[in-house]
């Protein structure tokens, strides 16, 4: 039987991530030395409800990343000298291509993390996060490196499912950082780039039949669904999608056909690239599926995890996929590829 899931992706962190002792020689030049005046505060969270605060009093010197939002968001900043440590990147070719010159000069990089030994002699004094790299079996807590005259910061949407994922939270992110590092107007930028990806489209289809969209993942049998309170469900609602959802966390072949959607968004972990093709295919061959509209229409696509799960600057390609997806008169040229 075919089982395709997030799960995969929980694995990959989870065990082929666990620390290992790295040695690492640090070729970098030292980055210029920033004073923040005044001084820079950012809240952010250890769990739903419990904030903690950290102060800047200038820009951070030697950074340790976990995981492609925080690696390209700082070097689409321009700090990309910055990073002494950039994990959590499975390969290089899933690094956008504009920065991947900036990942090269990493000093070390690897889809594992550095054991808490290693972090500590890279001498950090910021590192950035996932909730799951910040615990007592990982990193160890905030308050253990503010201890030790470090930052830390966690990516808000990585703290879990308690509450609805949005785009704003990742527009903040990204403000976040770039207060940190003392880029407010690029980061801006960045934001507003992409606030007006999401107005151009809706302002192009405003007088068009609101597409059907089913944003999914292949889990046995069935679909894990991903609706209104995830970050997929919410570009989709953002763009006009009539974005189907459930009151449970999945939806049967059964009901994909009786909901009938003119669009599915097939969502695929990092961990699942290689095996992309042979999910598309299952899906677009499976029996019970051939009545849907988006089957019969041939507009079944791509949506990588990366684009939808805590992607920082990444949430870009993500309003591009679903916008290119749901208007295919709007974006003749096609849907972004971003696994091949």
């Amino acid at each position: 039987m075919i089982r395709f899931s997030a799960l995969i992706l929980c694995l990959l962190l989870c065990v082929g991530c666990s620390p290992q002792q790295v040695t690492v020689e640090d070729h970098q030049s030292t980055p210029t030395h920033v004073e923040l005046q005044p001084p820079v505060t950012i809240k952010s969270y250890v769990r739903r409800g419990e904030p903690f605060e950290s102060t800047y009093t200038a820009v951070p010197e030697r950074v340790v990343a976990m995981w492609q939002n925080s690696i390209e968001t700082i070097i689409a900043l321009g700090e990309g000298d910055r990073i002494v440590a950039g994990m959590g990147i499975p390969n290089r070719k899933y690094v956008r291509s504009e920065y991947r010159e900036a990942y090269d000069k990493i000093p070390y990089k690897d889809m594992k993390y550095a054991n808490l030994e290693s972090v500590l002699m890279m001498k950090p004094d910021l590192l950035v996060g996932w909730r799951s790299t910040f615990t007592n079996k990982g990193l160890r807590t905030p308050a253990f490196w503010q201890a030790r005259n470090a930052n830390v910061y966690i990516a808000e949407s990585s703290l879990g499912a308690q509450s609805a994922l949005t785009m704003d939270m990742e527009y903040q992110y990204i403000r976040d950082l770039g207060r940190i590092f003392n880029r407010n107007m690029e980061a801006e930028k960045l934001i507003h780039d992409m606030e007006q990806s999401v107005a151009h489209t809706v302002a192009q289809t405003a007088h068009e039949k609101t597409p059907k969209a089913l944003f999914v993942e292949v889990e046995g049998k069935q679909f894990r669904l991903y609706g209104h309170k995830t970050l997929a469900g919410n570009i989709g609602d953002s763009l006009h999608a009539n974005v189907i959802d459930t009151d449970t966390p999945s939806i049967s072949m059964e009901d994909v056909v009786e909901e009938n959607p003119d669009v599915i968004f097939l969502i695929v972990s990092d961990g699942e690239y290689s095996q992309a093709d042979t999910i598309m295919n299952y899906v677009l061959t499976h029996p019970g599926l051939q009545r849907v509209n988006a089957l019969r229409n041939k507009r079944v696509y791509f949506l990588p995890l990366l684009a939808v799960y805590s992607p920082g600057i990444r949430l870009s390609d993500g309003i591009d996929i679903v916008s290119h997806g749901l208007y295919p008169d709007l974006y003749p040229q096609g849907v972004p590829d971003l696994i091949h």
